[in-house]
């Protein structure tokens, strides 16, 4: 068994990277829960807290973006879901993480209905849902345009997030820079398209893959701002994008060209 020094470790570690070499060690010695869902994650997670930069400890929030579901099953079911943040609080504090953390990791979802919330919760919750990007057995993979709109309207419908609108400003965005005219530039579904060509248990292909898509990333959505520039001259590119607007005008095109409105609304995370 771990004791105290484990979570002083991983905290410790800065490199984002390190920290997920870390936690295949731990799955494989104690069962911990984690797998490309959890990368894929929690790259969203890192991409928005540096585009957004909310007044949270960037440090402590990637570690419980990747070790709030470590006790999440691989066969996943609905008893699952209710307990498995119950015990992955528990269990995170039997490795010395202080009771903040195991709480903000245990408001990923709403079924312990924790009040008041935790402003790192709300960003867990929204990260959670975002799941949606990923390919399951019992449905095809949401686009990001088509997760928004499932988060806001259904699985958040009626529930206050500190971060929602900053969230959905950060993927429309990172969806509609012009990056040198290249169509498949879209930011977000480039690591959607990445991390999906692999299995989601094959964690060390899906580290090199956030290695190397961090990279692609910055290159783009630096091409993309210089774009901006040279186009609007301005860079306040908040006042130049409503990511309402966009997020409609974008549903609206996919619903004409590729589904049923029925389709948007399906299952709910991953």
């Amino acid at each position: 068994m771990y004791n105290d020094s484990f979570a002083e470790m991983i905290l410790s570690e800065r490199r984002l990277t390190e920290k997920m070499k870390i936690l295949m060690y731990l799955k494989k010695m104690q069962k911990c829960f984690f797998d490309n869902t959890v990368i894929f994650k929690t790259i969203i997670c890192q991409m928005f807290l540096e585009h957004e930069k909310p007044d949270v400890d960037n440090n402590y929030v990637l570690t419980a973006c990747l070790m709030y579901a470590c006790k999440k099953s691989v066969s996943f079911t609905e008893e699952n879901k209710k307990k498995y943040l119950r015990e992955g609080a528990e269990y995170l504090a039997s490795l010395g993480f202080d009771e903040k953390f195991c709480r903000i990791c245990e408001q990923a979802n709403r079924i312990a209905n924790i009040m008041p919330r935790d402003k790192e919760g709300d960003l867990l919750e929204i990260v959670d849902n975002f799941g949606m990007l990923l390919d399951r057995d019992d449905r095809r993979a949401f686009t990001p345009v088509e997760a928004l709109f499932i988060l806001e309207n259904e699985n958040l419908r009626g529930l206050e997030n500190y971060y929602l609108q900053d969230f959905k400003e950060f993927v429309m965005e990172m969806e509609n820079l012009e990056t040198l005219g290249l169509d498949s530039a879209k930011i977000i579904t480039r690591w959607q398209t990445k991390i999906n060509e692999f299995s989601k248990y094959d964690v060390v292909k899906g580290i090199e893959a956030a290695i190397d898509y961090r990279a692609t990333a910055k290159k783009l959505y630096i091409e993309g701002k210089k774009l901006e520039v040279n186009k609007n001259g301005i860079r306040d590119n908040k006042q130049e994008i409503n990511a309402d607007r966009r997020l409609q005008h974008e549903l609206a095109k996919q619903l004409d060209e590729e589904h049923k409105f029925s389709d948007l609304l399906g299952n709910g995370e991953e």
